[in-house]
């Protein structure tokens, strides 16, 4: 899934939880809710599964 379509699809406010099995995404996502103006809520790490929980600008 394309994390950037889905978030143009979501009204304002609205909260996604992406999951991700790469460990390369505990950084990335993060960097790309900075750029995009989005607000990082949580990130939960399970094992080798991370949880992000992303609320759209």
């Amino acid at each position: 899934m394309n994390l950037f379509m889905t978030m143009k699809k979501m009204e304002p406010n609205q909260i996604i939880e992406v999951v991700s099995y790469d460990p390369g995404a505990r950084e990335d996502i993060p960097a790309w809710c900075r750029l995009q103006g989005h607000t990082l809520l949580e990130r939960r790490d399970v094992e080798k599964i991370n949880h992000y929980y992303i609320q759209k600008k």
